[in-house]
């Protein structure tokens, strides 16, 4: 690859002049036509700046570096990664992405390289809602989709009971009064915060929490089942209910079509995460509520680009979820309206 020396020579100047023009700060300094040399010779031997070379001897390297901890096994990954290039690109920015998997000592190994890369900001991007490791000496650093173990450090998550709250209180303003709440028994953070939505929108509306309208069970499809099922067998029978993930609310369908029950006319069902491979594809389409993964991403990268980490929020921010309303839902049966 030629050297900045070897432009310079080319074009009849010196290196110090080379390296303004080709770092875009000639403007005053050099005279145009000089500046067209020294183009026009990078350009001849094809002479690619190395910007990150250049910012670890200035302190800039206009660049963030990404520390994901179990997220790119995950379907919202896409939506992540994909907001973060974008709003880094559209600022001129690059990012340096590693995962970590699972594995905490290689965080750690990670964000030790990361700070030898000199990036400008680091963001140490979790899953389901977990704490992250952050050393006690890191700065300019941020945490999406998780909250930090050492206070002040800014961190986004989506707001999960505001969204639970509303996700069972649009079964209520349909009418119903009895309902289910089928949740995760893995102790994931979300578990409680969704319940506590749950439950603040039933106490909203004074309808009587019922812990046998709770039903734990797991994720895969056979679990789904089985916590289905319970929930079927409860006499009387629930006239709607909300579900901690899209997998659940699948299985919610299965069972109640082995019932001969009709969703919506004879339960209502909704969903959480808004994973589209599930939610768009059953029938009826699912109403559920979809995780602001883009949007947190998003907001967060132009954040620190634009103001760094100091401009944020010293703590938790919570994104807003979004309900997509599909064909899942619908007022409960004549019969429960005159009970």
């Amino acid at each position: 690859m030629p050297k900045l020396s070897q432009v310079a020579q080319r074009a009849g100047v010196s290196i110090a002049t080379a390296s303004l023009v080709l770092s875009g700060k000639e403007e005053g300094r050099v005279s145009p036509p000089t500046a067209q040399r020294v183009v026009k010779a990078a350009a001849e031997l094809g002479y690619v700046r190395n910007a990150l070379a250049a910012g670890m001897r200035s302190g800039r390297t206009s660049s963030i570096g990404v520390v994901a901890e179990g997220v790119l096994s995950t379907p919202y990954a896409v939506d992540m990664i994909k907001a973060i290039l974008t709003a880094a690109a559209e600022r001129g920015w690059s990012v340096l992405l590693t995962d970590a998997g699972n594995d905490r000592q290689r965080a750690r190994q990670a964000v030790q390289e990361m700070r030898s890369r000199q990036v400008d900001h680091l963001i140490q991007a979790a899953m389901y809602h977990r704490q992250v490791d952050v050393a006690p000496d890191l700065r300019d650093v941020v945490v999406l989709n998780g909250f930090s173990s050492r206070p002040g450090v800014p961190s986004v998550v989506p707001d999960e009971t505001r969204a639970a709250f509303e996700a069972t209180e649009h079964l209520i303003t349909l009418g119903h009064t009895r309902i289910a709440h089928i949740t995760d028994t893995s102790g994931v953070v979300a578990v409680g915060l969704r319940l506590r939505g749950y439950r603040n929108a039933l106490d909203a509306h004074a309808i009587a929490y019922d812990e046998r309208l709770v039903i734990y069970g797991g994720e895969n499809p056979q679990e789904a089942d089985a916590s289905a099922r319970r929930l079927l067998a409860l006499s009387p029978r629930p006239t709607a209910v909300f579900c901690f993930n899209d997998g659940m609310a699948a299985g919610v369908y299965r069972q109640a079509h082995r019932a001969g029950l009709r969703i919506p006319e004879d339960l209502s069902v909704v969903g959480f995460d808004d994973l589209t491979l599930i939610s768009a594809n059953l029938d009826p389409g699912l109403t559920t509520m979809r995780l602001p993964h883009y949007e947190m991403a998003d907001w967060l990268t132009r954040a620190v680009i634009d103001g760094g980490s100091q401009s944020l929020h010293p703590g938790i921010t919570r994104v807003a979820c979004r309900m997509v309303q599909r064909a899942s839902t619908a007022p409960p049966p004549p019969t429960d309206l005159t009970a």
